[in-house]
């Protein structure tokens, strides 16, 4: 964990991790800004994203944002898969939203990362998307500026 003691800021968070610049910002954006994003990035990394946070409530909110985004998601996405030995499939089937339904297929997972196309599960691989990307700034900025997680 690399904790800074300088004031938290998004270009401090963006050079403190290997999240893709624009997703970082995306995030923020989607969270309403620098402000209500640092306020809240702790109780993300607390109790996840789904407990209902500004911007990842509704699928009208998190399926545009995976859409808009899906390109820096893959790359994170890919890179973290590698780093953990698994497929970028696997990784999205393990992802705690999926933990209590059937998982989704490796075909739908690559529709939604790649193609884009919102087939038969699309919209909850854009849902879940969207969650991690939330999830992962959030801990990010939980690494980099709050040393009590």
């Amino acid at each position: 964990m690399t904790t800074t003691t300088s004031k938290p800021s998004i270009q401090r968070l963006i050079e403190s991790t290997s999240i893709p610049a624009a997703l970082v910002r995306a995030v923020v954006r989607q969270m309403g800004g620098w402000e209500s994003f640092s306020e809240k990035a702790s109780d993300i990394c607390r109790g996840g994203i789904d407990g209902g946070f500004n911007g990842f409530l509704y699928n009208r909110d998190t399926e545009p944002f995976a859409s808009r985004n899906r390109s820096a998601i893959e790359e994170m996405a890919s890179a973290q898969a590698r780093e953990f030995g698994i497929s970028i499939f696997e990784m999205v089937k393990g992802f705690g939203c999926f933990r209590h339904g059937p998982k989704p297929f490796d075909e739908e997972i690559g529709m939604a990362l790649y193609a884009g196309r919102d087939c038969k599960g699309g919209m909850q691989i854009l849902n879940a998307l969207a969650w991690y990307a939330g999830e992962e700034v959030a801990r990010a900025y939980c690494d980099a500026f709050d040393p009590h997680q």
